[in-house]
């Protein structure tokens, strides 16, 4: 029986999801910015590009979307079928792509750091059970799909429905649907595919063509549309275009797309703000009384395992297993990517290590992603690399710090985004109120540039321009908000 609940948060420019179980505790977290997707890339979405440069050397090219950055195009995602030669086949990427050339693509990773987007030619359109994959034939059975006849039962359902150079990857949220939804669904997604094409075809490069969907639905395309029960918004706007998108896609959840009654925060009010608000804390308290450091470095994030002072070989296992749980908990919530190196308590024997390897495999085994346990090194190290999708969460929400320099603090658009949230709160919470947000320049030149199209939703709502003024006696990233009567 389905038991999560899936919470959204909108606010100017700015939407929060959080997904948590029954009892309230964080499983998935997402923030989706209109800033950080113009500039970083929609993950899954598909664009018309240009080739800008194709770098034999690298057997790459870089592709023009309209992004800040050429994207990326190796070969192994440059050629139109996984299963058309390996390095056998001696292919090059001017095999497959030449300068100057329009060609299609969809974002596999966003953009981070110095890095530009990563994308591949191989178009997928994904589903809440299937994911049609045209020009990729053949069909595929979710690995968390264990039962065999259940798999056998899937795969005879999509292969009679499905068009000589057509494709089909099953899901999981696959496992007990009806032959009837599944073709439903196929069908829909037949559709989907052929308005990218059209788009296609009367669009000129660089255009995003797909991806145009709310946040939340693209967030459970990411994580899977099973095991959700019902979806909570604040916002009634995006309430309707939620149930929308859903009804659409056959995947509505059995309690439906709900608004949030109260005009408070909807993390709060449902018990899970505490929790998010710690997603940037380094030391993560575990129950037994030890904790697990999360540090994040350019090429490597460390994991620590602390016991907290206490010893004993029974104690180090103990600890270890519910760290390697919360670490994969974290990985996922905080969006880490990379080699991800968690360093255990020490413990004797192989048996002993295995053990911790395999619970840490069993609490990452529903991570989309696909991260990968690596095992243990001779230093007692613990490895596991997990691809890069989305940005990490610290670098959406930080940067430099203006004044050591050496640490991180939130960035001037995400102080920005917040004071206008507070803003928002306040009128909520007062209709007649007309506020003046005070702020440091920095501030106001973030809002009035990354976040203009939130300044321009947060006026909307207002019904008026929101007064920005300059105030040089607060500190990097404080704001304050004034307020006075509206007497008519």
């Amino acid at each position: 029986m389905p038991t999560d609940v899936l919470i959204v948060r909108v606010r100017p420019g700015e939407t929060r999801i959080a997904r948590a179980d029954a009892g309230n505790r964080l499983k998935d977290f997402a923030i989706f910015r209109e800033s950080s997707t113009d500039g970083a890339g929609q993950l899954g979405g598909v664009y018309l590009g240009r080739v800008k440069k194709v770098a034999p050397a690298l057997e790459a090219a870089f592709i023009d979307i309209g992004l800040d950055r050429d994207v990326f195009l190796g070969i192994a995602e440059a050629r139109p079928q996984p299963h058309m030669g390996g390095t056998a086949a001696r292919d090059r990427i001017s095999d497959y792509v030449h300068e100057g050339e329009t060609i299609l693509v969809q974002v596999l990773a966003a953009a981070r750091d110095d890095k530009g987007a990563k994308v591949s030619r191989r178009i997928s359109v994904t589903g809440a059970h299937c994911v049609l994959t045209p020009g990729d034939p053949g069909v595929r059975v979710s690995k968390r799909i264990k039962d065999e006849a259940e798999r056998n039962r899937l795969r005879t359902i999509v292969t009679g429905t499905l068009g000589g150079d057509e494709g089909c990857i099953l899901r999981s949220g696959a496992e007990g649907a009806s032959a009837l939804t599944i073709a439903h669904e196929l069908e829909l997604l037949r559709v989907l595919w052929g308005e990218l094409v059209t788009r296609a075809d009367t669009s000129a490069p660089p255009a995003l063509l797909s991806g145009q969907g709310t946040p939340a639905v693209r967030f459970l395309s990411e994580g899977g549309f099973s095991g959700l029960a019902k979806i909570i918004v604040d916002d009634p706007a995006m309430t309707k275009a939620i149930e929308v998108e859903l009804t659409r896609l056959d995947a509505l959840p059995p309690g439906g797309v709900v608004r949030h009654p109260a005009s408070g925060d909807v993390f709060v009010d449902l018990g899970v703000a505490d929790e998010v608000a710690d997603l940037l804390e380094q030391k993560v308290a575990l129950k037994s009384g030890g904790s697990i450091i999360i540090e994040e470095t350019a090429a490597v994030t460390a994991i620590d395992v602390n016991a907290g002072g206490a010893s004993g070989q029974d104690l180090a296992l103990s600890t270890n297993l519910e760290a390697v749980k919360e670490a994969a908990r974290h990985i996922r919530l905080r969006n880490l990517a990379g080699l991800i190196v968690i360093d255990l308590m020490a413990v004797r024997g192989e048996e002993t290590k295995g053990r911790i390897v395999n619970v840490l495999k069993e609490a990452l085994a529903f991570d989309p992603a696909g991260p990968r346990v690596l095992g243990t090194t001779k230093g007692g190290l613990l490895e596991v690399t997990r691809p890069r999708r989305r940005a990490p969460l610290s670098h959406i929400l930080l940067g430099p710090c203006p004044t050591c320099g050496s640490g991180h603090a939130e960035t001037p658009l995400t102080v920005g985004l917040n004071a206008l949230g507070r803003v928002l709160a306040d009128v909520w919470a007062s209709p007649a109120l007309i506020p003046t947000l005070r702020t440091t320049a920095p501030v106001i030149d973030a809002l009035k540039t990354q976040g203009s199209s939130a300044l321009i939703e947060m006026e909307a709502k207002l019904g008026q321009p929101l007064d920005l003024t300059l105030d040089e006696t607060l500190a990097p990233g404080e704001f304050r908000i004034q307020a006075a009567e509206n007497d008519q």
